[in-house]
């Protein structure tokens, strides 16, 4: 029994901002963001450390060794913006935060939001959701899981065609396999592979983006007069998300693999079911069947309301009625949604559709066949124009050439990105240069260091050496001596020549090395506070020692 693989390359081209969960945030003990360019650089631990002096990990050091509270967080949250400049060497490429997004940082950073009861503060912690990546190189990663959960839902819903549950308390799971005639052994997603999709975006533009979501009505509700606002709004929620950019022709390059079942007997029980067996253009069809109604009825429905950006509005419309639309059509290319705030109807099948809808406090929530809000990618929390929705995403089947089109689009509107990038690597490399001279130059400075206290270590050894090897009068001797060769000259020293304890030779000895010692005797003067005439009096008495001791 043979079974063959059909392998095909898949080409993704986000169509607009996607943001695919990481379980990982940017935290400000982890990221800064350049007050003038808007531009967030993220670090660890050990980049942190190596961009900052000695002086500034002891007042670090102090901080976190204080009370575990909002306090201590807000105090490191205004170390790192305070010493941001030093880190930026030291940090990973930028990342573009969207304009409102820098302005909310600058003036919340080491602050508190708001005070609930008793006091308690409420801490700004201003956490960055980031998106799916590679942990190798940091560059973002479309999970094959991810792409296959979309390609699952479009292929139950066109099995499902419309039809509405016969029993509203059949679970999803339930559902699922009644529709794909099995369970998991035969599971006909068993049959479909999609690897994990890399980045091969172009290094002139930045792969992500940080916007926020913010969360709109889909119609205009009006009481007693009054617009009202989604219970977001209401509440000023909103999230701070990492995006891939969508200013990337063919940003990821993943594949897809069938498993192709025909030589197998057609009723083994462990396959699926023969009709459950799909190629690559079956897979195209269903998504887009899918997709693209769903595309145009949200599209048609944000420009009612005026949310979108017109520049990418009438880029998207432009496209679709030239060129793509037929390729779509001929399965070359399919339309998916993926990551978060993709919406609960890219999640669910027409027909079975039945999502809970939050009423206001008190209330009891409903159940309808569509969500009453959209979340939207936006530059600032109070932008209702200029948005766009998250989530949208082009794949191309083992494409031969381009879509010019597409590509120009993609990849000559934005060369403000480009500008954008070019000067903040220039600075960042600046940075680093100054950084590594400077790293050079304190390294230098502690290799002298060490090696003045390894001469003054070895000097001291052959002192001990030679001291030892000396007969004990002598080390007497070297021991008497050890002021005058110190410069500590009071009339001690003098007494102590003209008492009887040096005799003999060893007194003419003591003479002639202070001799040696002072270089000049006649100008030697041991101290002493008096008068001038006083003075003259203690070197006249010295000189005549010196020369007592020598006879």
């Amino acid at each position: 029994m043979t079974h063959f693989l059909n392998h095909y390359t898949l080409k993704y081209t986000p169509l607009s901002p996607i943001h695919i969960g990481a379980d990982e945030s940017y935290e400000p003990g982890n990221y800064v963001i350049d007050d003038e360019a808007g531009a967030l650089y993220s670090f660890d631990s050990r980049a942190a450390l190596a961009g900052l002096s000695d002086s500034d990990r002891q007042q670090l050091l102090a901080i976190v060794n204080g009370k575990p509270d909002d306090t201590m967080l807000t105090k490191v949250q205004s170390f790192f913006h305070n010493h941001r400049e030093k880190l930026l060497a030291f940090a990973k490429p930028p990342v573009p935060t969207a304009g409102g997004i820098k302005s909310l940082y600058r003036k919340r950073i080491g602050q508190t939001a708001q005070h609930e009861g008793q006091g308690r503060r409420v801490i700004n912690k201003l956490e960055i959701d980031r998106t799916f990546y590679n942990p190798v190189d940091g560059l973002p990663l479309l999970p094959g899981s991810s792409i296959k959960g979309a390609i699952r839902t479009a292929l139950l819903d066109d099995i499902n065609d419309g039809k509405s549950l016969i029993d509203r308390k059949q679970t999803n799971q339930k559902l699922q396999e009644s529709l794909f005639e099995g369970k998991f052994h035969t599971d006909p997603m068993r049959l479909i592979s999609v690897g994990d999709a890399g980045w091969q975006g172009k290094a002139d533009k930045p792969a992500c983006q940080v916007q926020f979501a913010v969360n709109r009505k889909r119609k205009p509700v009006i009481k007693n007069g009054k617009l009202l606002q989604s219970q977001a709004e209401v509440s000023n929620l909103y999230q701070l998300l990492e995006c891939v950019a969508p200013h990337h022709y063919q940003g990821f390059t993943g594949s897809l693999t069938l498993l192709d079942t025909q030589s197998v007997v057609q009723d083994n029980r462990k396959l699926p079911k023969p009709h459950l067996h799909w190629t690559a253009q079956d897979i195209a069809k269903a998504c887009n069947d899918f997709y693209m109604g769903l595309f145009w009825r949200e599209i048609n429905g944000m420009k009612e309301r005026d949310y979108l950006q017109v520049d990418w509005l009438r880029q998207i419309e432009q496209l679709m009625d030239k060129g793509l639309t037929q390729r779509l059509h001929n399965g070359e290319a399919f339309l998916l949604r993926v990551g978060r705030h993709s919406g609960a109807e890219a999640l669910t099948l027409n027909g079975v559709r039945n999502i809970r809808i939050m009423q206001g406090r008190g209330e009891k929530p409903k159940w309808e066949n569509q969500p009453k809000t959209w979340w939207l990618a936006a530059d600032d929390i109070g932008n209702r124009t200029n948005l766009l929705p998250f989530g949208w995403l082009l794949v191309e089947i083992d494409p031969k050439t381009p879509d010019s089109r597409l590509q120009n689009w993609l990849e000559q509107g934005n060369q403000d990105l480009v500008d954008w990038l070019q000067r903040q690597s220039a600075k960042q490399n600046a940075l680093k240069q100054q950084a590594e001279l400077r790293q050079q130059q304190e390294e230098a400075k502690k290799q002298a260091e060490q090696q003045r206290a390894e001469e003054m270590r070895l000097q001291q050894e052959a002192e001990q050496q030679r001291l030892a090897a000396l007969s004990p009068i002598d080390r007497e001797v070297e021991e008497f001596l050890k002021p005058f060769q110190q410069q500590e000259h009071d009339t001690r020293l003098l007494q102590a020549l003209e008492s009887d304890r040096w005799q003999g030779e060893d007194a003419k000895r003591i003479a002639q090395k202070i001799k040696e010692l002072m270089a000049d005797a006649g100008k030697w003067l041991p101290d002493f506070e008096g008068t001038n005439k006083q003075k003259v009096k203690l070197k006249q008495r010295s000189l005549k020692v010196l020369a007592y001791l020598q006879d």
